[in-house]
């Protein structure tokens, strides 16, 4: 259900669009693909975004229920290709194509840290 703290204009957007904002679809697309691939991991892994394409194709008011569904179209070693789609009660508001990777939580915690001591440094 779109909530008002998930419009465009609760996530940054200057032009006061009072409907779902593109980023919490983007955030809906990773969750989708990340709960699929879940079931199947251990807990020694994560799974990241790596690419993203999306269409934000119609405007769904605060209100309405959005449903996302997720189809894995292909996979490559760690990397796994979806096609995602976000319905609401008047057909499509969004499609796209999200690339997810399988990744090692020491080799991310790794990388963190990475950051953080050139950060500091």
């Amino acid at each position: 259900m779109v909530t008002e703290s998930m419009t465009a204009i609760a996530v940054g957007n200057p032009t006061a669009v009072p409907v779902l904002g593109t980023p919490i679809v983007l955030g809906w697309f990773e969750v989708a693909a990340a709960e699929a691939l879940a079931p199947f991991l251990d807990a020694s892994c994560v799974i990241v975004g790596a690419h993203v394409t999306l269409n934000h194709t119609s405007p769904t008011p605060v209100g309405f229920a959005v449903e996302i569904t997720a189809q894995l179209q292909a996979r490559h070693g760690n990397k796994f290709t979806w096609d995602i789609v976000a319905t609401d009660s008047q057909g499509e508001a969004a499609h796209g194509t999200l690339i997810s990777a399988v990744i090692p939580k020491e080799a991310l915690n790794r990388r963190i840290r990475q950051k953080e001591e050139a950060r500091s440094s």
